[in-house]
């Protein structure tokens, strides 16, 4: 403990008398103090303010530059360099802002963390597991899930109390994650539930901790051995998974789930295993050559655990809130959901998402305005020149993208406070990058996108959301935790639809 204040106190001295610059034709940069207030207002406002200062310093720039502590980074703020970075030119940016310590880290080796070719052969070998008749498969959870749901919102109409929805949207997806990763039942609506609290854990205060030291400097994260994630939960998980992958094999069993892929792809290269098994292999850029063994494939399953879980239920509370916020809106939403109901005498499946456009133009509205995480970025990997800036940057340069306030600007969305699913009738959702864009874009986003427009059709189709009267509006956003989450617990006011 007191090994890490000591080094904290040095970065933050030596930081302090560093000087800032940039070199580069007109390049501005950001001026000592009003990065010394940028990280206070990190500190004391939080990830979403923070990121909205910077968006606004430079209100006239594309780009300009910051020393984020010591490590010179770039700030864009227009959609369109942002596409190149991210989709044109992928292949200057092909690694993230997220290192990889696989050394110490046991969470260090999921995709989220890689890069180079580490990252496009593991990418390769998952991404078969997303296509649409699986996703497909793996939303057959929703039906299993959502008569929990309906038990617990018909307690709370019994009970006339308010319900902390956004407590019920992460049970269920929670569950729904589960069954889609796992192919087993999660107890996340039992009342001591072991696997509902890993939502919270994995989001918490102590993980933004975690990343932002990671991200702020590689070197201390390693020399600390430190760990991304909570090392308890992430064996919890890892646990299941194996017993399930012993389960499997020994009974001869298969299921529709993640799992079920990693035993496949651990089956097709034990055939390939060579004398060179046991010894680490690297690629010619340096990174690792996957060996696609348990514990390297067990990491997969957890990120995508992890990335189904809290960004899915916060972005279906913010969109609740929204709905709850404009009445108007939620029942344009409930009459498409009951026509296709009237149509087809069943609850709206995918297939029906086409005629329930105001709904699927809510979720990308809720998307827009409260994306999960309020900034992105990319790290460059081989010399790059603008196309509309006049600058070029070398390899290790890092560019952050402030998403939140991106998609909020009115340069890039007409009337940009207002909740507005018929924007998207003539808008591209391409333009949210919630998810990201590119190569590099959530593999999760189809599965995430889908179970959201299941998951508010049936409870929009039954249930009407009124806001308590003690709700602050807008409410502010949690300062600490890696989602942008709402502070405190959003409450509503349950009734029956009326038919």
């Amino acid at each position: 403990m007191y090994l890490w204040l000591f080094a904290c106190a040095l970065t933050l001295i030596w930081w302090f008398w560093r000087p800032l610059y940039w070199t580069g034709s007109g390049l501005k940069y950001v001026t000592p103090y009003p990065v010394v207030g940028s990280c206070l207002k990190l500190i004391t406002s939080g990830n979403s303010a923070f990121t909205e200062y910077l968006y606004n310093l430079y209100p006239e720039e594309k780009i300009f530059g910051i020393h984020f502590f010591w490590r010179p980074t770039l700030i864009i703020r227009d959609f369109d360099t942002i596409t190149d970075v991210m989709v044109r030119d992928f292949d200057h940016f092909t690694s993230n802002t997220l290192p990889s310590n696989q050394e110490y880290d046991m969470t260090g080796g999921n995709l989220l963390f890689l890069h180079g070719m580490q990252w496009k052969e593991m990418r390769n070998k998952i991404s078969p597991f997303f296509t649409p008749a699986k996703v497909k498969a793996m939303l057959a959870s929703v039906d299993v899930s959502m008569p929990k749901a309906v038990d617990v919102l018909e307690n709370s109409l019994k009970t006339d109390e308010p319900l902390d929805v956004g407590n019920l949207l992460t049970q269920i997806t929670v569950d729904v994650i589960t069954q889609a990763c796992f192919g087993i039942e999660s107890d996340s609506f039992e009342e001591n539930s072991k696997f509902r609290p890993l939502a919270t854990i994995f989001f918490s205060p102590m993980a933004y901790f975690m990343l932002t030291i990671k991200q702020t400097s590689r070197t201390l994260f390693k020399y600390l051995r430190l760990q991304s994630f909570d090392l308890e939960s992430s064996l919890f998980v890892k646990k299941i998974t194996r017993d399930l992958v012993e389960h499997r094999r020994k009974n001869n069993a298969r299921g529709n789930d993640f799992v079920q892929g990693i035993i496949e792809i651990m089956d097709q290269e034990q055939l390939k295993k060579n004398s060179a098994d046991g010894k680490i292999q690297y690629f010619p850029d340096g990174t690792r050559k996957p060996k696609y063994d348990f514990d390297e494939l067990f990491l997969q399953a957890l990120i995508v655990f992890i990335g189904g879980v809290e960004t899915t239920a916060t972005t279906m509370t913010w969109l609740f809130y929204e709905l709850a916020h404009n009445q108007d809106i939620q029942d344009a939403c409930r009459e498409e959901i009951l026509d296709v109901v009237r149509k087809t005498g069943r609850p709206v499946g995918l297939e029906s998402q086409n005629e329930i456009p105001t709904v699927t133009g809510a979720i990308n509205e809720a998307l827009r305005l409260h994306p999960a995480f309020p900034f992105n970025g990319r790290v460059c990997t081989k010399t790059y020149k603008f196309r509309n800036v006049d600058l070029t940057i070398e390899p290790g340069q890092s560019v952050l993208f402030p998403l939140a306030p991106l998609q909020k600007d009115p340069n890039f969305f007409s009337d940009p406070n207002t909740f507005d699913p018929q924007r998207w009738r003539h808008e591209k959702p391409s333009m949210i990058t919630a998810f990201g864009l590119g190569p590099r874009q959530c593999l999760g986003k189809s599965f995430s996108m889908q179970e959201m427009i299941l998951v508010v059709a049936r409870l929009l189709q039954n249930y009407k959301f009124t806001l308590h009267p003690n709700t602050p509006i807008p409410p502010p956003v949690h300062k600490t935790k890696l989602a942008s989450s709402p502070e405190k617990p959003i409450m509503f006011n349950i009734s029956r639809v009326e038919k």
